[in-house]
């Protein structure tokens, strides 16, 4: 009920409607990619350099802003360019670093900010690293994550292109400070991290609140109804949208998962991530271990410091 309370009163309203710049979808629907990821998402050459600038020292936690040039250029200038946000664990040797994906159309992190001290006061660092069109990658005249899903899909596929090149260039580095790294996210970024688990192993992946199947989600979820319409909009069925989707649309890409240590934390009530999706994903990576809340997708935030004690359990191998 506060799910649809809560979009009721913020809606995530397409402002101008969007459509693709050519129906020709052929460079994003090759069958190799679908049967080796890693041609789609592939690992750049060259390490681009890391920015690191504004550190910031709370409860003995380091928290470093992070910005580098992405891999991928598209054609927005904001949106080029990576922004982080990293929390350096304290402790006498690091244990482990999480890189931590975000929600879609968030305007703020506190959730994640929220979790990245839990894990930083644990051994744990933890890298949040920001969507394309979100926060400061947000193009002018839009609202964040705006046009991250909308009735361009080839862009929505691109953006997710660019975010698993991001997220293994991230990974890279991360792996010269600690023993493992580790894949996480919220909502969207869950469903993220399941991509990238199809692209780069890792030592673990944990996602919150995420489930299988994008045009399920965009049609029957209730965050997503102006991105629904836009879609229609643009003259592509729920049917097309599902084909077209199967690069980034977790379920699918399960079978190429390379990170075998999973836990899904996920809201019994939630509506934005349906229940059915989230089964339908963890049917396909083979049934690993998952934890219900008794919460919605909103209501999750009452859990933050729960879900946090789960993550530190699990990295550090004691999960119940």
């Amino acid at each position: 009920m506060l799910d649809r309370l809560y979009f009721r009163v913020f809606p995530a309203i397409i402002r101008t409607p969007q459509k693709p710049d050519s129906y020709d979808f052929t460079h994003l629907t090759r069958k190799e990619f679908l049967e080796t990821p890693e041609l789609f998402y592939q690992k750049p050459d060259m390490m681009p350099d890391f920015a690191l600038t504004g550190v910031v020292t709370t409860d003995g936690v380091e928290v470093v802003d992070v910005k580098f040039p992405s891999p991928v250029q598209l054609k927005y200038r904001e949106n080029d360019t990576v922004h982080g946000l990293y929390f350096k664990a304290s402790g006498k040797k690091d244990f482990a670093s999480v890189i931590l994906l975000h929600g879609w159309g968030r305007n703020n992190l506190w959730k994640e900010k929220k979790i990245a001290m839990n894990l930083a006061r644990n051994d744990i660092n933890c890298f949040i690293l920001k969507l394309p069109f979100h926060f400061e990658r947000t193009p002018e005249g839009t609202w964040g994550g705006e046009y991250a899903i909308t009735g361009n899909i080839p862009r929505t596929i691109e953006g997710t292109r660019q975010l698993v090149m991001e997220v293994r260039v991230v990974a890279a580095w991360l792996r010269n400070q600690a023993e493992k790294v580790v894949i996480s996210g919220i909502s969207l970024g869950g469903m993220m991290a399941h991509i990238a688990m199809a692209a780069e192993p890792f030592d673990a992946g944990i996602t919150i609140l995420t489930g299988g199947n994008n045009a399920g989600i965009i049609w029957e979820g209730i965050a997503t109804e102006s991105v629904r319409d836009d879609i229609i909009k643009a003259g592509i069925t729920r049917e097309q949208a599902s084909d077209l989707y199967r690069i980034i649309n977790p379920s699918i890409m399960a079978k190429h998962n390379k990170t075998k240590n999973l836990l899904m934390i996920n809201g019994l009530y939630d509506e934005i991530m349906p229940a059915k999706f989230t089964l339908e994903l963890w049917e396909a990576l083979g049934r690993p271990k998952i934890k219900w809340y008794p919460c919605a997708h909103v209501t999750s935030v009452l859990f933050i410091k729960s879900i946090a004690r789960d993550m530190i359990r699990f990295i550090h191998g004691n999960a119940d």
